[in-house]
């Protein structure tokens, strides 16, 4: 369900194609401080669960960042000539693992996952995603 006042991961997409860029910020799982649901696999092959949100404004991108203590905050601009980009897919438990399996990570509202790979043949649900938006992706230091 989609909380009023915040964005959904069928958002983040129609901005992408609108041409702005998208920021993805988190905080602990446990604040439930943020109204969609992510997560990550860190180098090691650890997952990390965590609560997100996506913004369309920088500055509040690295408020929330500063105040959860994020290292980074995810940056997604939508480019015709990115060889990378975001996939949006049906939310189910399958396509998260994929997700992660894949890309490394998502986030979901319950209905809708995007996530963003490096390259478009990475995941492969090519029969599956509904939506895909080239776009550089950055891991924003916050500041």
């Amino acid at each position: 369900m989609r909380m009023m006042g915040y964005l959904s991961a069928l958002d983040a997409i129609r901005l992408l194609e609108a041409g702005l860029p998208v920021y993805v910020v988190s905080a602990p799982p446990e604040t439930q401080a943020l109204p969609l649901e992510g997560a990550w696999k860190d180098d090691e092959g650890r997952i990390h669960y965590d609560c997100s949100c996506v913004c369309i404004d920088a500055e509040k991108a690295h408020a929330i960042g500063r105040a959860y203590n994020q290292q980074c905050i995810l940056r997604l601009y939508p480019s015709a000539f990115a060889k990378s980009g975001v996939f949006l897919l049906k939310d189910t438990p399958f396509v998260r693992q994929i997700a992660l399996d894949y890309a490394g990570g998502y986030t979901a509202d319950g209905e809708w996952l995007f996530t963003a790979v490096d390259n478009i043949n990475t995941l492969p649900l090519e029969e599956e995603y509904e939506e895909y938006v080239p776009a550089d992706i950055d891991f924003v230091p916050v500041k």
